[in-house]
């Protein structure tokens, strides 16, 4: 408690809470984004310090992780650094940290050139080293450990700030809350965060006023610890920031993807946030800092960078591309090429991805099997311009400009027969169709419920930048946002209780056999009750003439299929005990759900709860848990699964959530109707590097949601 009080006083030296958001999640949730980073779209990351100094990582690892792989178990890192540095350490390299060849003013000229509208630069990563003078650095650590007082000698951040703040890009700032070998972060963590942590942060935003402050390195404790809530606060209410800035989602164990800034998911193409405002960031090879093993052949092309940024800007995201200066300070050359590139597509097409949001379709598929088994190689080109036989490909991206009321259709490849078929879209007479390349007008037809768009014979004289093509349709575009399904078992029952929302403005269609609604589908008007499993598929339509349903005037389709539930009968358990059994695995190659536990169990035992507690290794291990769950009553329970990287969970050996994949901390849940007694249960993780979480939860419908406590476990 006096830690705590100490804490606020530090930072609110005036009064205790600022007036308008409270230090909780439900009121800083409701902060807005602002506006300015929602029309950027594209940002540069910038992964740089001591770890540029080897520079070195095997492929397929972080290069900025070096520290941490040569002070644990990577006997690949270990060996590298024997051979190249002999018996100096990782703080030694300091020294070589020189950037000599540093010029802010041609990085800030490059970044602004690559169409990039922000940056977002490391000022401390995981090993501590701060590019700006921090003085609770050199105390902490016990020597000086920042770019000032070693090695480059300057101020990189604020060098790199003031060169950035003369061109059109904004300013902004990664920073890692927690430092892998900070002895301080070791032996007392709380103090760590009041000495150490939060005096950096109050300095890097006071003194340096970043449009972006990018947290991380939050996962090994809570958000309470961190004393997140109160800090943002502070940001939201008090700071010289407090209008402009943007912040991430990392400010906690558990907190990733559910509260404070925008949504930032990691090397996850896949994960989707129509609801609220994310950012995907990646590297242009597969590291983010600066790795010399990398080779050409491992860095994106230009198209496929070009197509991840439109995929992202189409599903309403953002795409943060890392670049990694080497320890001299030079953007090596194959990083600037493609940045100029993609500057080059960006300056033709542009608007169709600055000031842009999601349209009620994010894309168009063609035929074929979307359900790739091999996906090896670079997926979203595989998806868009080279699929294997007998496989579909995203035909269109759609992005859309309210202010304007115009719609984008970005072709990732010209089409053979120069024709482009947008599907169930009808444009009114005389809508101006264009190709944003050459800035010709093109002719289009309607054909039945879709338009046919002609465009001219492909000459790359006139053609520059081909790395994807943008049909401009103007005074068209529109659309209702999608109904919500909402889904509940009122009473105990086994019975779903259907209700659908959406727009006051609006009218939702509905059916219950997979089929597309439309104007003559069922009329909702109330809750519903479904006496059999079904798929409910829902549109939203606006009235424009009475009795008349405009079909430019609707939204996108809404399905979820909602499940009538069989009670699972309670097993017969003898002679258990608590606990739950686990079997530990440690994996060296192929880490997933599959072969994972082909690999020979390495421990077994008994543990209380379901977490990582108990690996032997920082990370790429699995656990499989198996045991029973005691159930107090009749109910409808959801499990979840909070996991870093893949978890499935097993009720009666029925698969109930499936959380698989390569992901940060991702939360999953699924239902099960459980009669009172004891239960199968069965949960399989893996991870497969960097942080690693496993958290497992239920809630019995209309109750609260809780960890599986160690009470209710049994093996």
């Amino acid at each position: 408690m006096r830690l705590f009080i100490l804490l606020l006083a530090f930072l609110f030296p005036f009064k205790p809470f600022a007036q308008n958001f409270q230090p909780n999640w439900q009121s800083l949730d409701q902060r807005p984004v602002p506006t300015w980073f929602t029309d950027a779209k594209f940002g540069i990351f910038i992964h740089w310090g001591v770890y540029a100094v080897p520079g070195w990582s095997s492929k397929g690892n972080y290069a900025e992780w070096y520290q941490q792989g040569l002070q644990t178990t990577d006997t690949a890192r270990q060996k590298f650094h024997k051979a190249k540095f002999g018996d100096r350490t990782y703080y030694d390299l300091a020294n070589d940290f020189k950037a000599e060849l540093f010029n802010p003013d041609d990085w800030a000229k490059l970044i602004e050139q690559s169409g990039a509208k922000y940056i977002v630069l490391t000022s401390k990563h995981h090993d501590g080293f701060t590019l700006w003078p921090s003085k609770e650095a050199n105390n902490t650590w016990g020597f000086k450990w920042n770019a000032v007082d070693v090695g480059p000698k300057r101020d990189l951040l604020g060098d790199l700030f003031k060169a950035v703040r003369k061109t059109s890009v904004r300013a902004g700032m990664y920073y890692s809350l927690y430092e892998w070998f900070n002895p301080l972060w070791k032996s007392d963590k709380d103090k760590f965060v009041i000495e150490h942590t939060w005096p950096q942060m109050k300095d890097l935003i006071n003194n340096y006023q970043p449009d972006v402050f990018w947290t991380d390195g939050d996962w090994d404790v809570t958000a309470e610890t961190w004393k997140s809530q109160e800090f943002l606060t502070w940001l939201y209410n008090e700071s010289p920031v407090k209008n402009k800035v943007v912040v991430n989602d990392r400010w906690g164990s558990g907190i990733r993807f559910k509260h404070a800034g925008i949504y930032t998911p990691e090397y996850q193409p896949d994960l989707d946030f129509e609801d609220h405002y994310w950012e995907e960031s990646r590297g242009m090879g597969y590291s983010y800092g600066y790795n010399r093993e990398e080779d050409a052949w491992d860095y994106n092309s230009t198209q496929s960078l070009v197509l991840q940024l439109i995929d992202k800007v189409s599903r309403g995201g953002n795409f943060l591309l890392d670049i990694g200066p080497d320890e001299h300070g030079k953007i090596p050359p194959i990083m600037q090429e493609r940045l100029l590139q993609m500057g080059e597509w960006l300056k033709i097409n542009g608007e169709a991805i600055y000031n842009t949001t999601r349209w009620k379709e994010s894309s168009q598929w063609g035929e074929g099997n979307r359900e790739y088994k091999d996906r090896s190689g670079d997926m979203l080109l595989k998806i868009t311009v080279d699929p294997d036989p007998g496989y579909a490909v995203k035909e269109v991206f759609y992005t859309y400009n309210t202010k304007t009321n115009s719609l984008y259709a970005i072709l990732p490849k010209y089409p053979d027969n120069k024709e482009v078929k947008l599907r169930n879209v009808i444009l009114p007479a005389g809508t101006t169709v264009s190709l944003l390349s050459t800035h010709e007008k093109l002719n289009w037809k309607t054909d039945a419920n879709n338009t046919v768009i002609k465009l001219p014979e492909y000459n790359p004289n006139k053609i520059k930048a081909p790395y994807a093509h943008v049909v401009k349709i103007e005074g068209y575009g529109n659309y209702m946002f999608k109904p919500k399904i909402n889904v509940k078992y009122e009473n105990g029952s086994l019975v779903p209780t259907v209700s659908i929302s959406a727009n006051s403005l609006a009218n939702i269609f509905y059916t219950t056999d997979g089929s597309q609604p439309t104007g003559k589908s069922n009329l909702y008007h109330q809750p519903f009750k479904l006496d059999k499993t079904a798929i409910i598929k829902a549109a939203a339509f606006k009235i424009s003439l009475p009795g008349a349903y405009m079909p430019a005037i609707e939204s996108a389709t809404v399905s979820e299929q909602v499940v009538k539930y069989e009670w699972k009968s309670a097993v017969k358990a003898e002679n258990i005990k608590p606990g739950i059994s686990y079997k530990y695995y440690q994996p060296e190659q192929n880490i997933n759900m599959v072969s994972s536990f082909k690999s020979n169990v390495v421990n077994a035992g008994v543990a209380n709860i379901i977490s990582v507690a108990r690996k032997q290794r920082a990370d790429k291990f699995a656990f499989d848990f198996s045991g029973y769950i005691k159930i107090d009553k009749d109910a409808v329970y959801d499990f979840f699964t909070a996991s870093d990287d893949g978890s499935k969970l097993f009720i009666d050996d029925d698969e109930i959530v499936n959380n698989d994949g390569d992901h940060g901390t991702e939360e999953k849940g699924g239902k099960a109707a459980l009669r009172k007694g004891y239960h199968k249960i069965k949960v399989l993780y893996f991870d497969s590097g960097g942080g690693n979480e496993l958290k497992v939860f239920i809630q019995p419908q209309g109750g609260i949601k809780q960890e599986l406590a160690a009470g209710i476990l049994f093996h």
